[in-house]
């Protein structure tokens, strides 16, 4: 079976066993009808959420109003659901105030303030991060570690945990001083704990830091941290943090003219890849230049080549008319630095013909 249906189909089941405990909760009287519209309405959200966010959102939106007369205005669940529907909803002030209305319920269930209210908000964070819903991710962390602080101590782990949440964060927006501060914090908090939780935490740490000296262009400095960190990831191959550990340090390889090195890690990403024949490849280093960046061109360029079995590029043709010398000439340049991870198919690595790039 293709990974990409393994993934639906666990997805689906795992749905499935949450709904069947949510059922099992309901009593005995509660319409039928209700419920399995309730089912429907969740189980489309959850295989549509990362590929179809219209249909998604009205899916969310379903579930989230009948959940509300399944379950009662005070559940959880209705909080999840709140959730759930306000991380789809593109205008920030109606989003809020579901999102507000979710942390009203967990506060009155499990006490305004309290400890037990940490692990829920946290939740919260981690899925507005995920619907890039950044500057209200960061809010609610800010909560979390402070309430972490008063109930646990400013050296706790959860404390730990929830400063490398929030470097994260700072990392993504580009706050490299916060995220270096933050990053040093975690560290100094969780290399004094043992627990699967906070030696989990400290790999993160490692790549993180890797990831924050590539954005400060301090190539040499990140291949030791990201190195550390490949070290723990890679018992799991075809993990999404794996494959990114090794983008990152193609990238970092790349910039110090290290191409045999950055192969390495094209070659292993290539290995846990199942591509569909005809699919195209998806660069895992790009470069655009000050040329690209800066010319004004009306339409997008379309740029044709062969990917090596090494991920190279090889014979690049512009498919485009461009009148422009120089950026003719820079567009054959950047493309011909780009990085993907071949394909391996029977037992080798393949040539891939026809693929293209469209700047």
């Amino acid at each position: 079976m293709p990974a990409t249906n393994c993934k639906i189909s666990s997805i689906l089941v795992c749905a499935k066993l949450v709904l069947a405990c949510l059922s099992a909760s309901l009593s005995f009287g509660q319409s039928t009808l209700e419920l399995d519209e309730f089912n429907t309405a969740y189980l489309q959200y959850g295989e549509t959420k990362d590929t179809q966010p219209d249909i998604a959102r009205e899916a969310a939106r379903r579930a989230y109003e009948l959940g509300r007369e399944l379950f009662g205005v005070e559940s959880e669940r209705s909080a999840m659901l709140a959730i759930n529907y306000a991380t789809l909803i593109e205008d920030e002030t109606q989003s809020q105030e579901y999102l507000d209305e979710a942390v009203e319920v967990y506060q009155r269930v499990f006490g305004f303030g309290s400890e037990a209210i940490i692990d829920p908000l946290m939740r919260l964070g981690r899925t507005l991060n995920d619907r890039e819903r950044l500057t209200l991710a960061s809010q609610y962390y800010e909560r979390a570690l402070q309430l972490s602080r008063d109930h646990l101590g400013e050296d706790s782990s959860k404390a730990g945990n929830v400063e490398l949440e929030l470097a994260s964060l700072s990392l993504r927006v580009g706050d490299l001083d916060q995220a270096n501060a933050r990053l040093e914090r975690a560290r100094s908090i969780l290399s004094g704990y043992s627990d699967p939780g906070s030696q989990s935490g400290m790999t993160r740490i490692d790549l993180l830091t890797g990831e924050y000296f590539i954005a400060r262009e301090l190539y040499l400095e990140a291949i030791g941290p990201l190195l550390a960190s490949l070290e723990k990831f890679v018992r799991f191959p075809g993990a999404a943090i794996t494959v990114r550990n090794r983008i990152s340090l193609i990238r970092a390889y790349e910039n110090l003219n290290e191409q045999e090195l950055a192969t390495e890690h094209c070659l292993a990403i290539g290995l846990t890849q199942r591509i569909r024949e005809g699919e195209n490849l998806r660069p895992v280093y790009t470069v655009t230049s000050e040329v690209l960046r800066n010319i004004e061109q009306s339409q997008a360029i379309r740029v044709e080549f062969l990917v090596d079995r090494e991920g190279f590029v090889r014979e690049p043709q512009i498919q485009t008319d461009i009148e422009d010398a120089e950026l003719h000439q820079a567009v054959i340049k950047a493309i011909a630095q780009f990085r993907f991870a071949p394909r391996f198919i029977d037992g080798s690595f393949v040539e891939s013909p026809n693929q293209y790039f469209v700047f």
